[in-house]
């Protein structure tokens, strides 16, 4: 995983909750607060122009959608010989590389 890719993921998953903190302090305690907050949204807009850039949000949705697929797949085959299970996985992973070339 590369450094980028988790830069992201943490402001994802914690980008609101630290910029609601950068600017609570910036509100209390005013302009000695203010590079935080900045700091704090340059570092959203970067991962955001990341994301944008590097297409990872339209790649994990295919990851997502192909995994969800197969597993689907395999719930609805449950007698399925396991040489026809990995056919559908080789058709599915087919099927993935088509969709992210399209990109």
């Amino acid at each position: 995983m590369s450094l980028a890719h988790l830069l992201t993921g943490l402001l994802d998953q914690h980008g609101e909750t630290v910029q609601q903190a950068a600017l609570l302090a910036y509100l209390k305690q005013g302009e000695e607060a203010q590079p935080y907050l900045e700091g704090v949204l340059s570092a959203r807009l970067a991962a955001n122009l990341y994301k944008s850039i590097s297409k990872e949000d339209k790649y994990e949705a295919a990851r997502t959608e192909t995994t969800i697929a197969i597993a689907k797949w395999v719930k609805e085959h449950p007698r399925a010989t396991q040489t026809q299970t990995q056919e559908e996985v080789v058709r599915q992973i087919e099927m993935f590389k088509v969709k992210i070339q399209a990109f």
